[in-house]
């Protein structure tokens, strides 16, 4: 019986230490993207908000891509969108490393074939890491 607690209490230890990382290349400042959408001239992407945040200027809201409906409705959002478009991915409902929402979405994209994609590194929240400073809402 204690080598079945001890057991359990590893695992469930293991499973809240789970942390989801993204290299560099993959992830966008959020004042880029920001001045971005500040400069009518500048290209904009596609912005694909996957969490429950405050929409961005041009942004499509998708839903919290932890649901498996939601994640239905990226894929039915992508078909019209070409594999190597400039795609950005956002949610901010909490720490990035924490962000199922993103980590989903992440994988829906990558099993795609998506190349251009990037990650709005949004790594406290939406509030502290947009909001805050001033960045451009819809």
């Amino acid at each position: 019986m204690k080598n079945s607690l001890l057991i359990f209490t590893a695992l469930t230890a293991c499973v809240l230490a789970i942390a989801f990382a993204y290299t560099p290349e993959k992830l966008m400042d959020p004042a880029q993207l920001a001045e971005r959408l500040k400069t009518p001239s500048a290209k904009k992407p596609v912005i694909l908000n996957v969490g429950p945040s405050a929409p961005l200027p041009g942004s499509q809201l998708i839903g919290n891509a932890e649901d498996p409906a939601n994640r239905e409705r990226l894929k039915s959002t992508l078909k019209n969108i070409p594999k190597n478009s400039e795609v950005v991915l956002y949610c901010g409902c909490c720490k990035l490393e924490d962000c199922w929402n993103i980590h989903e979405a992440d994988k829906v994209l990558s099993g795609l074939g998506y190349t251009h994609y990037k990650i709005l590194n949004l790594p406290t929240d939406f509030n502290k890491d947009w909001v805050d400073k001033k960045y451009p809402l819809q």
